[in-house]
């Protein structure tokens, strides 16, 4: 599914930052990018006495995957795990940001199956003023402590472990405006999804195993069920 893209695109992304802080020099960065498949961009990169890397104009796409990301200013901070040398931390804050795809479809007018919705907040026609989370990277994969994405129209909270072999398990959060809510059709959003305020709905999504094919728990306004297995009344 094309969640599995862009998680794993933010998993390579974190990476090849990373590799950058312990090796911050344009040579080392552009060595990086050709290995990972990376097209890595930038206006300005600087250090503060922080230890933060801010970026200005940073656009990060995976070309084999077709997906990334581009930002005016990114502030990523570095730090070690509790295991010093076993895993690093980063803290990062991106303003104005918003999701690239190679050769995307024209976009969808309506969105009225649930991979359809969950994919709808990684489109590159949303803008998001803030992009902000924490993730831990060890050896074989990643643990998204907290990450959150906050436009106009659309928010997206997830948080879970994600690995290098694809295996994942993920729990996701996703926040419509009424303006969004345009392209939903009703006798879905008015089923799936909660209310919230100010005329906003949101519905949630636990997907776990295998990305190729993960099984998924959809947790609705007055239900919850899983793909794939019995359904189950809240």
């Amino acid at each position: 599914m094309r969640l599995r893209r862009y998680l794993l695109g933010i998993l390579i992304i974190a990476v090849v930052i990373f590799m950058a802080y312990l090796n911050f020099n344009r040579i080392a960065l552009f060595t990086v990018s050709k290995l990972c498949s990376l097209d890595i961009s930038y206006k300005d990169m600087a250090k503060d006495l922080t230890g933060e890397f801010i970026f200005k104009d940073i656009r990060v796409l995976n070309k084999k995957m077709g997906v990334g990301i581009f930002s005016q200013r990114a502030t990523i901070k570095p730090s070690w795990g509790a295991s010093i040398f076993k895993s690093v931390v980063l803290d990062f804050k991106f303003k104005d940001v918003h999701f690239l795809k190679i050769g995307s479809e024209k976009n969808k007018t309506t969105y009225d199956t649930l991979s359809q919705l969950v994919a709808m907040p990684f489109e590159g026609r949303w803008m998001y003023k803030n992009v902000s989370g924490i993730v831990e990277i060890f050896s074989n994969g990643m643990t998204i402590k907290t990450f959150s994405a906050s436009g106009r129209d659309v928010r997206v909270i997830l948080s879970g472990d994600l690995y290098y072999n694809n295996i994942a398990d993920i729990d996701v959060a996703i926040y419509f405006s009424k303006n969004a809510l345009k392209e939903v059709p009703p006798e879905l959003y008015s089923v799936l999804m909660r209310d919230e305020p100010n005329d906003w709905k949101s519905f949630s999504v636990k997907i776990k195993g295998d990305m190729k094919s993960p099984s998924m728990q959809i947790s609705g306004k007055l239900f919850r069920f899983n793909i794939g297995t019995a359904i189950m009344n809240d």
